[in-house]
């Protein structure tokens, strides 16, 4: 093996850096994940990429799937955190690819959560999306890491614009149009703070005017749908909620950490979407909240 050539140390004739490669949607089993008591064996879907500077011709693909694998080797039937996953094999990216200085992870995986319907009580398990990602910065001293947990789930918005355009030019309470919507939930995480993924989704949930749930009784639907007109929100309106809930939940969250927040409404009178977005800081969100501002 000695004889093989290794070209991804040549010289490219291109000497543009790239800024990420690495696989996408890598499927491999990768220990359980509890929510809600419910223990679920994930086999998450990963990426992995690096940087790559300018003066090599390309990366070794091997160690990167290498550096997924030994990590999630020693998961395998524990219980564990997707974020802490994602830490640790973007560290494990850059110790394997010393030429690079970067690396990103991100996994995505099916989780299940019980739900109650708010009258009939009756139960359903409703599936949601987690996220854990990681970013790595290599060091003088060594390799920091940002990680962070995400979550995706559904809920209903209701137009608050045509409820009150109904109640002046009509004098009809309680009208108005409805839509599912789907909203993500990303907070980074630093040390020593733990975050509960179900709470992130509760979080999501509270912030639109209702929630979606599969198995529903006449009585509940009609619950739900009350709910939405009494609490209508513009998919605006959701996204600031999240961020306003989240410092309200971790008040100790630092400064520095970043929190996003994303609603995408399918609208049901439009035929195209709705869509609104928040990335900020936690600092910046409690200046503008004058959350702790005497």
């Amino acid at each position: 093996m000695n004889e093989v050539p290794d070209i991804h140390d040549e010289k490219p004739l291109a000497p543009i850096p790239v800024n990420w490669v690495g696989f996408r949607e890598i499927i491999i089993p990768a220990g359980r994940l509890r929510i809600d008591g419910v223990d679920t064996v994930l086999t998450p879907k990963i990426d992995v990429f690096i940087n790559l500077p300018e003066d090599l011709r390309g990366i070794h693909a091997s160690r990167s799937y290498e550096s997924l694998r030994e990590v999630v080797d020693r998961y395998a039937g524990k219980i564990m955190r997707l974020e802490e996953l994602a830490e640790k094999i973007a560290v494990k990216l850059l110790k394997l690819h010393p030429y690079s200085s970067r690396s990103m992870v991100r996994i995505k995986a099916r989780a299940f959560h019980r739900v109650e319907a708010p009258l009939s009580r009756v139960k359903s398990y409703e599936s949601f999306t987690i996220y854990g990602r990681a970013l790595g910065f290599r060091r003088d001293e060594g390799i920091d890491v940002k990680r962070f947990i995400g979550i995706e789930g559904y809920g209903v918005t209701a137009c608050p614009c045509v409820e009150e355009v109904a109640e002046k030019l009509y004098g009809v309470k309680y009208v108005t149009h409805m839509q599912r919507s789907v909203g993500r939930l990303f907070l980074e995480v630093p040390s020593g703070l733990e975050v509960d993924a179900l709470i992130l989704l509760k979080i999501l949930q509270s912030s639109m005017s209702a929630p979606t749930i599969s198995n529903l009784k006449r009585e509940d639907e009609a619950k739900l749908v009350l709910e939405a007109v009494s609490s209508p929100r513009f998919a605006e309106d959701c996204v600031r909620e999240m961020i306003k809930l989240v410092l309200e939940r971790w008040p100790n969250l630092p400064d520095s950490a970043e929190i996003i927040a994303s609603i995408r409404s399918m609208e049901s009178l439009h035929h195209q979407d709705f869509m609104a977005y928040i990335r900020i800081r936690a600092g910046e969100a409690r200046r503008r909240l004058r959350l702790g501002v005497e």
